[in-house]
């Protein structure tokens, strides 16, 4: 309900992909937040990989270099029953320690 997509291309298709979710997640001594888009991923799919890959490598890189917008990140989650785990690990991994989390898609 953002209005929130990214572009991609698919087979020479111009596509719009909407994310399944974006969490704000506070980052501890700084006033702005992560924003986190999460992709709940099920079977491959050749539309997903092409998502998923035009997010992680091409838009979330854009949008940091550009510097205007927030800091993003992006995970794909493939496990939806261990996905508290994945998140929390992703957090962990990128140095953003117990943030708290709030759903924004």
């Amino acid at each position: 309900s953002l209005g929130f997509s990214i572009p991609y291309v698919l087979e020479g298709d111009a596509r719009q992909y909407i994310p399944d979710f974006i969490a704000q997640i506070e980052i501890p001594g700084k006033s702005e937040k992560l924003n986190l888009i999460l992709e709940v991923s099920g079977e491959k799919r050749k539309d997903k990989a092409a998502k998923v890959e035009t997010a992680r490598n091409l838009w979330v890189p854009a949008v940091n270099n550009h510097g205007g917008f927030g800091t993003w990140a992006f995970i794909e989650i493939t496990d939806p029953w261990d996905s508290k785990a994945l998140i929390r690990s992703f957090i962990n991994e990128i140095g953003i320690h117990e943030g708290a989390l709030s759903s924004g898609n």
